[in-house]
């Protein structure tokens, strides 16, 4: 039986680890790209290996990077896809199924992120849903350095199935993970022309952890969502202070 006219498409750096699975997840589609953007390790050759197509791309933040990388599918729908993401077996038959006799352009799918290994179905991180699957030509992310989404001017559907986010396996790989996104956010602020005054840094952090740790029941995942709600905060928190330094000190050229 032929595979669906799907091109799933990875944006990766230093995924060794993950590229792995994350390929083997859908091996429903008809083609895989994985868009380098510069490893270290060897990402790109076990990509390879797993049967994907492999190009090299600069980077320049998440959402214009992976608009090139988009460039590169072939076939008639797309399927994004992150390197610490997993599909689903029953989320792989829905997308199957999907494209065979579609009613709309696009479809979002309800995505699981796991935090140290629990999954966070609190906290206002489930259910979360992400458009991931278009048709070819119909829509593109937003140009955002970091956080970026898929805009499609049309009604969308929903898939069936989960879409698994290992994203923070550890402590380490979420403080890394926190300083890059802060530092991007940050940037896009100051580029947006956002002022910086002392009440963001005192106010917003902690109703960060009020809205994700009461509000959004995230006491409901116990240490997890309390820890969660913390770095949250800290994260928010550090945000506005690379904005003030950039207020005071100016992009590094």
């Amino acid at each position: 039986m032929s595979k669906p006219s799907i091109s799933v498409v990875i944006m990766a750096r230093n995924e060794a680890k993950n590229i792995g699975e994350a390929i083997a997840s859908v091996s429903f589609a008809s083609q895989i790209v994985v868009a380098d953007t510069g490893s270290r390790d060897n990402t790109m050759e076990l990509a390879r290996q797993a049967g994907a197509e492999v190009h090299s791309i600069d980077f320049d933040g998440y959402g214009a990077s992976k608009n090139r990388a988009l460039e590169f599918a072939k076939c008639d729908w797309i399927f994004s896809l992150d390197a610490d993401e997993r599909v689903s077996p029953e989320l792989a038959g829905s997308i199957a199924r999907t494209v065979n006799s579609p009613k709309y352009d696009g479809y979002t799918i309800s995505r699981l992120t796991y935090f140290l290994g629990k999954p966070i179905r609190h906290s206002g991180w489930y259910p979360e849903y992400v458009l991931r699957l278009i048709k070819k030509g119909t829509g593109k992310f937003s140009e955002r350095l970091v956080h970026e989404n898929i805009r499609l001017d049309c009604p969308t559907g929903k898939l069936d199935g989960l879409l698994y986010h290992y994203s923070y396996r550890d402590l380490d790989s979420y403080l890394e993970k926190m300083n890059v996104y802060s530092t991007l956010n940050s940037q896009e602020l100051y580029r947006s022309g956002k002022s910086i005054h002392f009440f963001d840094m005192l106010i917003h952090p902690p109703a960060t952890f009020i809205k994700m740790y009461i509000l959004n029941a995230g006491f409901l995942d116990g240490y997890h969502g309390f820890l969660l709600a913390g770095l949250s905060s800290f994260n928010v928190f550090t945000k506005y202070a690379k904005l003030r330094q950039l207020h005071h000190e100016g992009p590094v050229k």
